[in-house]
């Protein structure tokens, strides 16, 4: 007997989600339908953020972004405030005259560091233009592919991420069951 690696769709390109809910309880969960594709579930520390339909995984991420992720608390005056330096990661080595920055090419003959390394040393320079690649705002934070949507407040763009994590996976029967969700799916034009 063969074993099938295809799962079955939970929808069909003839379909369109219209909800989904936690069940017994009714709690509603946000959705969001494309159009066609298969369905995704966003999951973070809190619990199941929504549920959305695409063609790809990453389309999939880019509505989450746009419809699920909750916006940033902070204003621009506060993100600026907050990450407005530049970040450097410089090499530290042991030199002639005691410690100091690795300096490229003199440091690298043949490619490869001369002197002995010492550490890493992290520089912070003021830079109110450089919030936006500041690693530590980026791992925060991101912005909506779409701007801001119809909920958020600043109106910014800017959504805030699950510092603890969040997933994002093809939604399941196994899972929809285990979780306990009930979903509404009905043929399009009904």
């Amino acid at each position: 007997m063969a074993h099938s690696t295809q799962m079955q769709s939970l929808i069909t390109d003839e379909q369109q989600l219209i909800s989904a809910a936690y069940d017994p309880s009714g709690y509603s969960i946000p959705v969001y339908d494309d159009g066609f594709g298969q369905l995704y579930i966003l999951r973070d520390s809190l619990g199941v953020r929504g549920i959305c339909r695409a063609k790809t995984w990453e389309d999939a991420y880019s509505i989450c972004e746009d419809e699920f992720f909750p916006e940033a608390d902070e204003t621009m005056d506060e993100l600026i405030r907050e990450y407005g330096f530049k970040r450097e990661h410089v090499k530290i080595v042991m030199g002639a005259t005691g410690e100091r920055e690795a300096k490229y090419p003199d440091d690298y003959p043949n490619g490869k560091l001369a002197p002995t390394f010492v550490r890493w040393e992290t520089r912070n320079t003021p830079d109110p233009e450089a919030w936006i690649d500041n690693e530590l705002f980026q791992e925060a934070f991101g912005f909506r592919p779409n701007g801001p949507n119809k909920d958020d407040v600043h109106k910014h763009g800017i959504y805030a991420k699950d510092l603890n994590g969040e997933s994002l996976d093809i939604l399941t029967q196994e899972t929809l069951d285990d979780i306990g969700i009930k979903l509404t799916i009905t043929e399009y034009g009904q």
